[in-house]
């Protein structure tokens, strides 16, 4: 899959190693945190954590400096509107129109702005370091239908043949003439209605045709499965798990 969809790296790091199902619980457990404590401290502890979890499994820097430069502008605003619907109380740092700041809101809206980095670190914890095929195995272990895990697997499979189809369109409707960069928004909007259309018409004959080729395999979503490679629960997996869940647990305690 081309990596502008596939956010996997691969690695024989220890976090690679570890079982799909851990490294969720793991992300799950710290977004917890994250969301139960609102402490700027915690927020950044965190942080650092993620970021020397993904360095130590030698996720590229290159990968991590794209999701802070994604989520960036969102913190900015979420922590500029912070700052101005919640006027700070006395002492003030700085007052101007209706902002007031002091060191407490700064420190919350600086807070709740990380707190959005924070939780999408979690998550990419797993993403960076897991494969979709034990990604997939994951959640159908986890209890998902096979059903909706073979409908996710085929949805990751075919989100670079769409992209590419895109692009393909857009090309050649551009070749013929056809300029996708008015200044006007509605006009934009309306010139793109030729691609969406093909495109619709592109996912709907990739569908029929995915149907035909389940129905010719003899497709049947209740019959038992297996797998070249079953997922099952090493020593270590066992101890990150129990790790994960005590200092989630010490963690809201003390909150």
């Amino acid at each position: 899959m081309s990596a502008r969809y596939d956010l996997y790296q691969p690695g024989v790091s220890w976090l690679h190693r570890l079982d799909p199902r851990c490294k969720l619980l793991m992300a799950l457990c710290l977004s917890l945190v994250v969301l139960v404590w609102g402490n700027l401290w915690v927020v950044l502890g965190a942080l650092v954590l993620t970021q020397a979890a993904l360095l130590s499994a030698r996720v590229a820097p290159a990968r991590l400096a794209a999701v802070w430069k994604a989520m960036l502008p969102t913190m900015t605003l979420i922590a500029l509107l912070w700052l101005v619907l919640y006027p700070g109380r006395p002492p003030l740092l700085l007052t101007f129109w209706i902002v007031r700041i002091s060191a407490h809101s700064l420190a919350q809206a600086l807070a709740i702005a990380l707190r959005l980095a924070a939780l999408a670190f979690a998550l990419f914890l797993w993403l960076f370091t897991t494969d979709q095929t034990a990604l997939v195995r994951g959640l159908t272990a986890l209890g998902l239908p096979y059903s909706a895990g073979l409908t996710l697997a085929m949805a990751l499979r075919y989100l670079p043949s769409m992209g590419s189809a895109l692009r393909m369109v857009s090309d050649a409707q551009q070749a013929r003439g056809l300029d996708l960069h008015p200044r006007n928004p509605l006009v934009r909007a309306r010139r793109y209605v030729p691609i969406i259309v093909a495109m619709l018409i592109s996912a709907v004959r990739t569908a029929e045709n995915l149907a035909r080729a389940l129905e010719s395999r003899a497709y049947d979503p209740t019959a038992p499965r297996t797998a070249l490679r079953p997922l099952r629960f090493r020593p270590v997996d066992w101890a990150w798990t129990v790790g994960t869940v005590l200092m989630t647990a010490a963690a809201l305690w003390a909150r």
